[in-house]
C-alpha cells in the first residue's frame, strides 16, 4: 500500500483493508478458530476510523461488503460500507458493527501502537479460559517469545461495556486475552500480527492439553524462561536472536 500523510485515507486504501479483513475472517474459519457466525475482526486507518465485522455474518463466506467502517468511538463514519466506490451510507445498509464493537474500540483507546483486534473461540485456548486457566508461559519457548504473556480475564457479558472494563487492568502488558467462559482476543501492530498471535495460542493449549493427557508439561528451567521472556518485543519485528530462535523452534 502506497505511503500516505497523516490522517487521510483514499477510498482504495478502505477497499484493500476491507478486503483484507473479510479474507482474515476466512482464514480464522477455514483453521477452526471460530463456527458459523462468531468472532469479529476489526483494523484501525490511519485516520482513526476503524473497518470491523458486520454483526451477524458467517465467517465461512464473509466478504468486503460485510466490513463496515465507523469512527473511532464506534459511531457511523459514512460512508461505512468498505465498498465505497458503490456510495454506500451507514443508514442504508442493511448491517451493522459487531456486538462486540465495545471491546474493540476500548482496547484502540487504550492502546495507541494497536492496530488490528482479533476475536474468536479456538476450541482448546477457550477451553483453558472455561476452566479458569492461561497459558503458561514457561513451557513452550514460542510463547514468551512470539505471543508475551496471556492474560486471563474474568467473566463478563459478551457485547457489553462490562467486558471492555474487565480488559482494562490488562491492555497496557498484554497482547492476547483469554476471556472466561467465552474466547479469546489478540490485537497486533497489524492484522496478520493478530490472526497469528491467535493461532499460536490456539496451537499452544493443544500441545499443552496433549501434555496434560500424559501426565502433565514439565517447565522450562527457570533461567531458561526468563531468558526467554527477556526476548519478546511487542512489535512486528522481533530481535535478530528471537527471530532466529522462532524459526528454529517453528
Amino acid at each position: 500500500m502506497p505511503e500516505l500523510a497523516a490522517g487521510v485515507v483514499t477510498d482504495q486504501e478502505v477497499i484493500d483493508w476491507a478486503d483484507a479483513v473479510a479474507a482474515g475472517c476466512r482464514r480464522l474459519h477455514a483453521a477452526g478458530l471460530l463456527a458459523g457466525r462468531e468472532g469479529n475482526c476489526s483494523v484501525r486507518l490511519r485516520d482513526g476510523s476503524l473497518l470491523i465485522t458486520a454483526s451477524g455474518i458467517d465467517k465461512s463466506s464473509t466478504g468486503p461488503q460485510h466490513i463496515l467502517r465507523t469512527s473511532a468511538d464506534g459511531a457511523p463514519n459514512p460512508p461505512t460500507s468498505a465498498n465505497v466506490t458503490e456510495g454506500a451510507s451507514f443508514s442504508d445498509s442493511a448491517f451493522r458493527p459487531s456486538s462486540e464493537m465495545e471491546m474493540h474500540v476500548g482496547i484502540y483507546r487504550a492502546r495507541e501502537d494497536v492496530m488490528a483486534v482479533v476475536h474468536a473461540h479456538p476450541p482448546v485456548a477457550t477451553g483453558f479460559a472455561t476452566a479458569g486457566r492461561s497459558i503458561p508461559a514457561n513451557v513452550l519457548p514460542e510463547v514468551p517469545v512470539a505471543v508475551g504473556p496471556v492474560a486471563l480475564v474474568a467473566y463478563a457479558r459478551p457485547g457489553t461495556r462490562a467486558l471492555s472494563e474487565a480488559m482494562q487492568p490488562f491492555l497496557s502488558t498484554h497482547e492476547v486475552f483469554l476471556l472466561a467462559n467465552h474466547g479469546v482476543t489478540a490485537v497486533g501492530r497489524s492484522l496478520t500480527d493478530a490472526i497469528t498471535r491467535l493461532e499460536s495460542v490456539e496451537q499452544a493449549a493443544r500441545i499443552l492439553l496433549v501434555a496434560e493427557l500424559l501426565g502433565g508439561p514439565r517447565a522450562l528451567p527457570t533461567a531458561e524462561a526468563l531468558t526467554l521472556a527477556t526476548l519478546w518485543r511487542r512489535t512486528d519485528s522481533m530481535s535478530p536472536f528471537a527471530q532466529s530462535l522462532t524459526d528454529a523452534l517453528s
